[in-house]
C-alpha cells in the first residue's frame, strides 16, 4: 500500500473485518442473583440489575446458571422468574413486538426422570408459571431448556424426538418460543454432545426454536492445535445460517468470543447471553452502537471486555465466574454484597486475594472511577480495610 493512501478519515470498521454484519445487534443478558449475608436472596439489588439491563436494550434471563438455578428450589426460582416478569412487564415498549421481554431457564437435570419424561417436565413447569405470569399480565415470554444429562450418549433419533416434543410443549404455551441451548464446559455427566448433524436436524425439525446457544468451550485437546479452539463455534454458526437464518436468534456462551456476532452474516438477529452485557450491560450498548456505526472504536471496546470476560470465565473451573460477577457488581455499585449462593461449593468461591481483579477491570472498563478505588477496595476487598492508608493506595494504583 503507498503511504499517500494511509488515511484516518472514513474508515469503517469493515476495513478491518471482512465479514461484518449490517443486521441489528440484539442483546439478551443472563441476570444475575445477588445474595445477603444471612442467606437470603436480595431481591431489591437484583430488581436494579433487571432495569439496569432492561434500560441498556438488553432482554433479562433468569433462572439460569448466574442466578444460581441449580441450587435454589422451585419455590425461589418462581419467586425470581415473577420479579423478573414484573420489572421487564414496564419495558414493553423499548424493545419491538416480536422480541420477548423474558427468557425464561428449565432445568431438568436435579429430578429422577426417564428420557421419555424430559418433555412432561418442562410442560409441568410451564403450566405451574404460567398462572403466575398471567397475573402479572406478561405473556412476551421465551423459554430455555437446559441439557438434560439423560441425553448425553443418546442415540440421534432419540435426541431430535425429545427436542421435537420440548418444542411441542413451548409451542402451546408461547408464540415467543426457545432457545436451543448446547452446552459442553468439560464437567463430567454434564451438558450436551451434539454432533453438527444433530444439531442440523434439530434446528429444521423443531420450528419452536428461535435462539440458538452455543456453549461449547471444553477444553479439546488432541483435535485441534490448540487445547481451547473456536472452530467448533464457526462450524455451529455455519449450520444456523444455513437452516434456520430466518427464524432463529443467534446466541453464544462464550464470553471471550463476543466477535463471532461478526460472523452471523446472514442472520437477521443475534445476541449474547453471559459476557459483556453482564459485566456492563451499558458498554455492551455502547459496543452495539459503536458497530452499527462502522465505528473502529469497538474494536479496542470489545477488546477490553474479552479482557475481563477472559479473567472470570476460568477454564477448568468455570463456576467461579458466578462469584467474579458478584464482587464486579458489588465494587461497581450494583448490587450490595459480593457473595456467592450460601451454598455453593468453596471451590466455586472467588479466594480472598483475587477480589483485587475485579476491581483492576472495574477501573480500566471506567466503571469505577479511579479516585474512587479505594474507598470501594476498603469496603468491598477482604483484608483491605487493614491495610495502613498509603499501602491500600499503592496496591491500587498498581493495578494499572
Amino acid at each position: 500500500m503507498a503511504i499517500h493512501s494511509v488515511r484516518t478519515e472514513g474508515l469503517r470498521l469493515t476495513d478491518f473485518v471482512s465479514r461484518l454484519t449490517t443486521k441489528p445487534i440484539l442483546a439478551t443478558t443472563a441476570m444475575y442473583g445477588p445474595w445477603l449475608p444471612d442467606g437470603t436472596f436480595d431481591f431489591d439489588s437484583y430488581r436494579g440489575l433487571v432495569r439496569d439491563v432492561m434500560e441498556n436494550d438488553s432482554v433479562p434471563a433468569t433462572n439460569v446458571d448466574t442466578t444460581w438455578a441449580q441450587y435454589n428450589t422451585w419455590d425461589l426460582a418462581r419467586e425470581i422468574i415473577a420479579e423478573t416478569a414484573r420489572v421487564a412487564l414496564g419495558f414493553g415498549d423499548r424493545f419491538p413486538a416480536d422480541r420477548p421481554l423474558l427468557v425464561v431457564g428449565l432445568n431438568t437435570n436435579a429430578e429422577d426422570l426417564a428420557v421419555a419424561d424430559i418433555a412432561d417436565s418442562i410442560r409441568a413447569k410451564i403450566a405451574d408459571l404460567q398462572p403466575v405470569l398471567e397475573r402479572i399480565g406478561l405473556d412476551r415470554v421465551r423459554y430455555m431448556p437446559v441439557p438434560d444429562r439423560r441425553l448425553l450418549g443418546a442415540d440421534r433419533e432419540t435426541k431430535v424426538s425429545v427436542y421435537k416434543q420440548i418444542g411441542d410443549v413451548v409451542a402451546d404455551a408461547t408464540e415467543y418460543g426457545m432457545v436451543f441451548f448446547e452446552l459442553d464446559i468439560g464437567i463430567p455427566d454434564f451438558g450436551s454432545d451434539f454432533d453438527l448433524d444433530a444439531v442440523a436436524e434439530i434446528l429444521a425439525c423443531t420450528p419452536a426454536i428461535r435462539e440458538y446457544k452455543s456453549a461449547v468451550i471444553a477444553a479439546k485437546t488432541g483435535r485441534w492445535e490448540y487445547d481451547y479452539d473456536f472452530r467448533d463455534d464457526l462450524a455451529r454458526i455455519a449450520v444456523v445460517e444455513q437452516v434456520a437464518p430466518g427464524r432463529v436468534q443467534f446466541s453464544t456462551g462464550n464470553d471471550w468470543c463476543i466477535a463471532l456476532a461478526r460472523l452471523g452474516a446472514n442472520l437477521p438477529r443475534f445476541g449474547y447471553l453471559l459476557g459483556a452485557s453482564q459485566i456492563s450491560p451499558s458498554l455492551f450498548l455502547k459496543w452495539r452502537r459503536t458497530v452499527e456505526a462502522d465505528d473502529p472504536a469497538a474494536i479496542a471496546l470489545e477488546q477490553d471486555l474479552q479482557a475481563a470476560a477472559r479473567d472470570f470465565w476460568t477454564p477448568g473451573n468455570v463456576g467461579v465466574y458466578r462469584h467474579y460477577i458478584a464482587i464486579l457488581l458489588a465494587l461497581t455499585g450494583q448490587i450490595r454484597h459480593p457473595l456467592p449462593h450460601p451454598d455453593v461449593d468453596a471451590r466455586f468461591r472467588v479466594r480472598p486475594e483475587d477480589y483485587w481483579r475485579p476491581l483492576k477491570h472495574a477501573v480500566r472498563l471506567g466503571l469505577v472511577a479511579r479516585d474512587e478505588a479505594v474507598e470501594r477496595a476498603r469496603n468491598i476487598i477482604p483484608g483491605a480495610a487493614q491495610l495502613p492508608e498509603d499501602q491500600l493506595a499503592e496496591k491500587v494504583r498498581l493495578l494499572g
